[in-house]
């Protein structure tokens, strides 16, 4: 795939799944701040592990994390954190994020 026909992830959250995950992904890989970076000439996808809570207590919220491009099989775009959070069912958006964003 020619770099110029890659997908345009910015401002998005976005939730990648890949072929013959591990159990640990089966349920994909959810990342924000999303750009594609070459090593030693092959494609990955590398962002940051959202947090979506207000303290970031999940135990991966905010690390950067990458993952090779071609693995991924499909991908779900959320185009606010505000909207991936109420997707979540249950998770609580602050009256901060919501007058504010992210």
């Amino acid at each position: 795939m020619e770099d110029q026909n890659l997908p345009d992830f910015k401002g998005k959250i976005v939730l990648f799944y890949t072929r013959n995950a591990p159990r640990a992904m089966q349920d994909g890989l959810v990342l924000e701040y999303v750009t594609f970076i070459r090593y030693n000439n092959k494609l990955f996808l590398s962002g940051r592990v959202p947090s979506v809570d207000d303290k970031g207590t999940d135990w991966v919220s905010n690390l950067k994390a990458g993952l090779a491009w071609d693995e991924v099989s499909h991908f779900i775009i959320f185009d606010t954190r505000d909207d991936y959070i109420c997707r979540l069912g249950g998770a609580k958006v602050s009256i901060f994020h919501k007058i504010f964003g992210r």
